[in-house]
């Protein structure tokens, strides 16, 4: 099943995010796991994903703590004591002190709403686009999961595939050891060939382990990104990969796309826009401040029962504050500026992403193309090499010399083959456009 970014969210949203303490971690499956499965444990299991998560529900509660002024209030105030004292009266015999001992007890309900105010629509504005620019930022780090996801996916996989290099190197020498020693015997080839042989073994046994502890490192650290236990025994599922001949997009089609599409690209968009309303609305409220107001008290109990309404227009005017409002206009520019300035950088880091990725996925198709005539052209030689060895018109050397080449040029197939898939998934996420578990069937 393939899904994009954005039906990835979707999924996201509706994972229950609860506190670490509260959490219920999810039963890992006893089979290889796909692409997809990786990246679903990892949107479950990664905290990175939450603390975005969290940075957006936080976003959001700022912008309902600036749409409530909006809408009217209501209040009770319910008072209930007792209040006493000492007091003094002048009278024609003298000053009488006597004590005062009251039971207070007060009830209201006091209904106000704010009509208008200065800077109120801006700061909503600004609320709203900050809002936009954390979910764009949880965009971002969940397409940056799925990269990381993908990328160890495929490392895991060529390091598995280069286990399998180096035990058929391994077998191959044992088969020369082999090949050599019966030669020995029959007095075709001196004994002293069979250190080499034996050397040569010796060194392909020492290949596969650390071949075999690469792979092993390859899924540890799979399996950290994805927030799984160590403990777990991690198999995965091998995808058919090959090489799609479609053309490439060109570096100004690439680029228009990643600008258009990149989570980065939209959080900074909203980013500036949030940095423009900060700014209008510091300039707004920096002399005066205007609001237009209507309250309604209803006294319940006490000495305010009763009923009293209101409807005034306030001004609150700052004749002298130190400079601080004029400070704050100053800091929201400042902060337009730098916010414009990083986004001018991010547009050039794109336009240089999205050029490496395109040569990287041109430059990993061919290579793939060379790394499989390069091992039919090695078999064939280390084919021929034991044929001439065996009929005794050929040293051992020469074999020793084949099986090295044939052993290289297998691995650099290997590698050749996962660097093309993650070209491609590189390419993806330079557009705007990664998919997870899509290997490389298309571009765009």
């Amino acid at each position: 099943m393939r899904f994009s970014v954005v039906a990835l969210l979707a999924v996201l949203c509706v994972i229950p995010w609860v506190s670490s303490a509260q959490a219920v971690e999810p039963e890992l499956p006893d089979r290889p796991l796909t692409l997809d499965e990786c990246v679903s444990l990892g949107l479950q299991l990664n905290p990175s994903i939450a603390v975005a998560r969290e940075d957006v529900l936080s976003a959001d509660a700022r912008l309902r703590r600036s749409l409530s002024s909006y809408y009217p209030s209501a209040t009770f105030i319910a008072t209930q004591g007792r209040a006493g004292g000492s007091s003094f009266v002048e009278t024609p015999a003298g000053t009488i002190a006597f004590t005062t001992n009251t039971r207070r007890r007060e009830s209201e309900v006091l209904l106000r709403e704010t009509i208008w105010e200065t800077g109120r629509k801006e700061s909503v504005r600004r609320s709203r686009h900050a809002l936009a620019a954390s979910r764009a930022d949880e965009a971002g780090a969940l397409q940056g999961l799925v990269w990381s996801i993908s990328q160890l996916y495929y490392q895991a996989l060529a390091a598995e595939d280069l286990v399998g290099v180096a035990d058929a190197a391994l077998a191959a020498s044992r088969d020369h050891e082999k090949l050599v020693e019966a030669r020995a015997e029959v007095g075709k080839v001196a004994r002293v060939d069979l250190l080499p042989a034996q050397a040569n073994a010796a060194e392909a046994e020492f290949a596969l382990i650390q071949a075999q502890n690469d792979a092993d490192l390859a899924k540890a650290r799979l399996k950290n990104t994805i927030g799984l236990p160590q403990t777990y025994d991690l198999r995965l599922v091998r995808p058919e990969v090959g090489v799609e001949e479609a053309a490439l997009p060109s570096f100004n089609e690439a680029l228009s796309l990643s600008l258009e599409r990149r989570p980065e690209m939209i959080a900074m968009r909203e980013a500036v826009a949030s940095s423009e309303y900060a700014v209008k609305l510091a300039e707004q409220t920096e002399d005066a401040v205007i609001s237009v107001s209507a309250q309604y008290e209803r006294g319940i109990a006490g000495p305010k029962e009763g009923e009293s309404w209101s409807v005034v227009a306030a001004v609150t005017g700052f004749l002298f504050d130190g400079g601080a409002r004029k400070a704050d206009t100053d800091a929201a520019r400042s902060g337009l500026r730098s916010v414009r300035a990083q986004q001018q950088q991010l547009v050039n880091a794109l336009g240089l992403e999205v050029e490496s990725a395109l040569l990287d996925v041109h430059t990993a198709r061919e290579s793939l193309d060379a790394a499989e005539k390069t091992v039919a052209s090695a078999e064939a030689q280390l084919a021929a090499a034991e044929e001439k060895y065996r009929e005794g018109v050929g040293i051992f050397v020469e074999i020793l010399d084949a099986q090295a080449t044939a052993t290289r040029a297998r691995t650099n197939r290997v590698r050749a083959m996962y660097d093309y898939q993650t070209a491609v998934l590189a390419l993806r996420k330079a557009l705007g456009t990664l998919e997870p578990g899509a290997g490389a069937e298309e571009i765009s």
